[in-house]
């Protein structure tokens, strides 16, 4: 069975706190918003008039007919023309007018999807790695993408046929009680009936609303993940469990996108019903007022148009309940996500450079509660000393260089540089006077050239190359079709790992830091790689302060010092001579590395 995946929230949209986001996502645009609104007024109490108009035409026709047939007149064609006329322009207006409503919305909106985005990707950045790491990579994309599209869309076009509808039913309820108070009565009785019955399903289906997008976001990050690691399912041959799990959060995503959409589409039909039963009850009053002569002809047949034109906005706003929703529940995922904290950094004290030392004092720390990954950790490193950190998997190694470049903070204890606790230092300064060097190389879809600039964006092109000369990458990108401006795909997959990982090497030394680490940095390439990467580290070290966090020993010979960790707690430090003079852990480890080279 394939692994089980965190279901999404049961819960509904928080409407009052959707409603307060879009709200103030819209204060920004007062002046375009009231424009808006003109421009709908104008452009539906024409479209409202344009009906009675008609009516009047229809009853000056009806009226003529009948003095021709009673030889006492004929049609006022006139009086006729004018109004058809005037029907026109109305109609012309109104349109002209409903493009700059669609126009200055769009408008809003774009803007709106633009500044959120933008929003989002500040957010990303400023993220501390904790919350980096809770959130996946393919959810995050969801929200930048899929639910700030939703949130454009809802607020483009529901808030046209809202306002629209608003407008349109207000102008209409007063032309139908201008005409008669009794059809008018007659033809709106029906409607809270209508309404309470469609704000109970709308409240039903918003749980599902909310739940379709939290399913599309968890899709997302699976597809994602089988794109990323595509090479290790298949030789593993997990295809069949990557399709399980693919097919498993694909069937939730359209089973809650099915139960939306149709509780959903019991509006329309409802009010279809509800509409075609005003038009039985109208044709039926209206018959009689006929033959009492209390209204014109005219009048039913404008009546009839307001009919129409009443229950339409109320349709519109039933068809775009799941836009609104949709875009309700977009927002609430969006603010969740940019309500998160951004990673704290109260000093703006910035330092310049390293002096004398860094000193660990007495250093705890867990990435959860209960949890111990440092234990009272202490040792010190003088300016321009190499420290290379060795250990088993999982005994904190890379943690110690986490915890210096204040990717986290320390739970107890201290880190020190030149005596000053770093967390009196602003963040980004610290980790300016740091150059790292991964394990698991990372590059852009970019050239090489700017793969490598991208260490010191204001390098030339004389530096880039003579930063791959020192790591010996110069040789093998010359041999490239496109040389430096050759192009890495998306994975990077078109040059070996080994490749890859010199040219992060070649980007670490355009930075010319003053601190070094150095996080496995030869363990995915091969012995001979491995050799032409280690003389040009020992060039890049000279001077500076290096951290190397190691697994093939025969790289830190030369090291100041060598600390050996065992969960978290020094066992050994010193350096070669007196570590292989102690027999203990690095001794074994290095003769054991010997025998099986």
């Amino acid at each position: 069975m394939p692994p089980m995946r965190r279901k999404p929230p049961e819960k509904a949209v928080d409407n009052k706190k959707a409603i307060k986001n879009i709200l103030f996502l819209l204060k920004d645009y007062k002046l375009k918003l009231i424009i808006t609104f003109i421009c709908a007024l104008i452009s539906t109490v024409f479209s409202i008039i344009a009906p009675f108009l008609i009516g009047m035409a229809t009853t000056t026709i009806f009226d003529g007919i009948n003095a021709m047939n009673a030889h006492t007149g004929t049609i006022d064609f006139n009086k006729l023309f004018f109004l058809l006329g005037v029907v026109v322009v109305l109609y012309i207006v109104s349109a002209l007018f409903s493009y700059l409503q669609s126009w200055f919305l769009i408008d809003i909106s774009t803007n709106i999807s633009f500044n959120l985005r933008n929003r989002i990707m500040d957010k990303i950045t400023q993220l501390s790695m904790e919350d980096v790491g809770e959130n996946k990579r393919g959810d995050i994309l969801s929200r930048i993408t899929n639910d700030v599209d939703s949130l454009q869309t809802g607020i483009t076009q529901s808030f046209i046929q809202l306002m629209t509808a608003v407008i349109t039913i207000v102008g209409v309820v007063f032309m139908m009680l201008y005409i008669n108070v009794w059809m008018t009565l007659a033809a709106l009785i029906l409607i809270p009936i209508a309404f309470i019955l469609i704000t109970l399903i709308t409240k039903y289906s918003q749980v599902y609303f909310l739940k379709q997008l939290a399913y599309k976001g968890s899709l997302n990050a699976q597809i994602e993940e089988t794109f990323a690691g595509h090479d290790i399912i298949r030789t593993f041959n997990q295809e069949e469990i990557e399709m399980e799990q693919f097919e498993s959060d694909n069937e939730n995503w359209f089973k809650h996108e099915w139960k939306s959409q149709f509780f959903s589409s019991f509006n329309g039909p409802l009010m279809n019903f509800i509409s075609n039963l005003a038009y039985v009850a109208i044709a039926v009053l209206g018959a009689i007022f006929v033959i009492q002569k209390t209204i014109a002809v005219g009048d039913i047949l404008a009546f009839f148009q307001y009919i129409k034109n009443f229950t339409q906005p109320i349709q519109q706003i039933t068809r775009v309940m799941n836009l609104v929703q949709t875009a309700m529940a977009a927002s609430e995922r969006i603010f969740e996500f940019l309500e998160l904290d951004s990673e704290k950094n109260p000093s703006d004290v910035k330092i310049p450079h390293l002096n004398e030392e860094i000193t660990f004092e007495n250093v705890s720390f867990g990435y959860g509660e209960g949890e111990r990954i440092i234990n009272d950790l202490s040792f010190e490193v003088k300016k321009g000393d190499k420290i290379a950190i060795i250990g088993e998997t999982g005994a904190g190694k890379t943690t110690i260089v986490k915890l210096l470049m204040r990717f986290y903070d320390v739970d107890c204890g201290e880190i020190k540089i030149d005596g000053i606790n770093i967390n009196d230092y602003d963040k980004h300064s610290v980790r300016s006077l740091m150059g790292m060097v991964l394990q698991d190389s990372w590059l852009f879809s970019d050239t090489i050239a700017n793969n490598i600039r991208y260490g010191n964006l204001n390098a030339t092109d004389d530096e880039v190359i003579d930063a791959a000369k020192r790591v010996h990458a110069d040789d093998f990108i010359r041999q490239l079709p496109d040389g430096y401006e050759t192009v890495l795909n998306e994975d990077s997959d078109n040059i070996s790992h080994g490749q890859k990982q010199l040219l992060t090497i070649a980007r670490t030394i355009l930075t010319d830091k003053e601190i070094l680490i150095l996080d496995e940095a030869t363990s995915s390439v091969d012995t001979r790689t491995e050799k032409l990467i280690q003389e040009a580290m020992d060039k890049l070290m000279e001077d500076r302060t290096s951290f190397i966090i190691a697994h093939r020993l025969s790289t830190i010979r030369n090291a100041d010092k060598i600390i050996v960790i065992e969960n978290g707690e020094i066992i050994e430090q010193g350096n070669h001579e007196e570590l292989l003079n102690q027999k203990g852990y690095y001794y074994r480890t290095l003769n054991s590395q010997k025998k099986s080279a």
